[in-house]
């Protein structure tokens, strides 16, 4: 994969409520069948459906997906049912105690999409 554990690049990027504040995104599409596959790798997110708008303001004709963050209280109670054998399955088999951390870096590799993307 482009994680690195050993300089703990591995993480990734969501977002999180803050009242009074915009976000640009980039948009793209992908298609239906890839859809179950997106969610089974993006299993930490909470998917929000939202109406982007252009830059101008003009909102969408189609709502989309917003990747936001679970609690990792919230994460291990709904992703995982509340099963340490889930976790350990996805998480906890790689030495990962939490989801939501401030000890981590981006994956090079992944902020590189992210800046070619904006």
């Amino acid at each position: 994969g482009i994680a690195k554990p050993e300089t703990k690049e591995i993480s990734s990027l969501s977002v999180e409520p803050c009242e009074g504040e915009e976000l640009v995104v980039t948009v793209f599409e992908i298609q239906e069948a890839e859809v179950p596959s997106f969610i089974e790798r993006e299993l930490e997110f909470r998917f929000l459906a939202v109406l982007p708008e252009t830059l101008e303001g003009k909102p969408f004709t189609n709502p989309a997906v917003l990747c936001a963050r679970y609690s990792d209280e919230e994460f291990f109670n709904i992703r995982c049912k509340g099963s340490k054998e889930i976790y350990h399955q996805h998480y906890g088999r790689y030495n990962i105690d939490k989801i939501w951390r401030d000890d981590i870096l981006p994956c090079r590799t992944y902020l590189r999409h992210c800046v070619l993307a904006a």
